[in-house]
């Protein structure tokens, strides 16, 4: 694999993580407080590196065409990959902060993961154990 094609996917998996942290970390509009969070079901036979990997696939598509639909958005998470760590991570959070329908919206396209990582009780989140294949 030459380097190109590793810095660009470096740099997408930094997207992908860095909006599903900020995405993740600001409340949910339609939170209530005091609900009991639902039981852990029980792991299923895709509670496995193939069954995670299809689980990304699935998410990184439907975000995918969640950003081409949404050009402001798109334009703007690139934007704030090109700043040091700690001002992105502030920019994402200002955006969704003025934006919350699209952090809600991007919430539901994420729900896949945490749902995977719930079910089959994963101590790791999805992407960071995606990252480390990344670093192979």
């Amino acid at each position: 694999m030459n380097r190109a094609v590793i810095v660009r996917r470096t740099a997408f998996g930094l997207l992908a993580a860095g909006a599903a942290c900020a995405v993740l970390t600001l409340p949910s509009a339609s939170a209530e407080p005091g609900q009991p969070t639902p039981p852990v079901a029980s792991a299923g036979d895709d509670c496995n590196a193939a069954g995670l990997s299809r689980t990304i696939s699935a998410v990184t598509a439907s975000e995918t065409t969640y950003f081409a639909a949404h050009p402001d958005l798109n334009q703007a998470l690139i934007d704030f990959t090109r700043q040091s760590a700690f001002s992105a991570m502030g920019s994402f959070n200002d955006y969704f902060k003025e934006h919350p329908d699209q952090a809600d919206d991007l919430r539901g396209i994420q729900a896949p993961l945490g749902d995977f990582k719930d079910r089959c009780g994963m101590e790791v989140a999805p992407t960071d154990a995606l990252a480390v294949l990344g670093d192979l």
